[in-house]
């Protein structure tokens, strides 16, 4: 008899449920609801991503092209230096190539990040893109200090 009560009520709690989430009923407009707000956050979310993107690829461009001229005037010098100086210039250059190597990646994931358009981008796009955007700006200040060490060049 126990079991058959259990069964009952287990059977009316399955059909008072199934009701209350049919079509139209609260339940749903509330979930309807929530389905909106959860898409036009993405929808924000993605927005400022593709807007900040977009500032991370101009300062990678112009960092990128500093690099670019200060490793050709490494090169240029390096070819009368003596062998001392060739050797500390040859480290700088190193420096700089690694930092330009950091940073055409950077552009590259910033670049292909956009081109899908940010749906099919798979986990907490939230916290990976904070991670990105921190490391990116580290980097960035990294090398502006390299070329302005006083900060006066603003």
């Amino acid at each position: 008899m126990r079991t058959r009560f259990l069964t009952l009520a287990m059977i009316c709690s399955l059909g008072l449920f199934t009701y209350s989430c049919a079509e139209g009923s609260q339940a749903d407009q509330d979930m309807d609801k929530v389905e909106q707000e959860v898409s036009e956050g993405m929808q924000d979310l993605g927005a400022e991503i593709r807007e900040e993107s977009n500032e991370f690829a101009a300062e990678f461009k112009e960092a990128r092209m500093n690099i670019d001229k200060r490793m050709e005037e490494l090169e240029r010098d390096m070819e009368g230096a003596s062998a001392d100086a060739r050797e500390e210039m040859q480290e700088e250059y190193n420096e700089l190539k690694a930092w330009g190597n950091d940073i055409d990646d950077r552009m590259d994931r910033v670049g292909n990040d956009m081109e899908a358009g940010w749906k099919d981008f798979k986990g907490d796009v939230s916290r990976g893109w904070k991670d990105f955007s921190r490391d990116s700006r580290k980097t960035l200040n990294d090398i502006e200090r390299y070329f302005d060490p006083e900060g006066d060049l603003d």
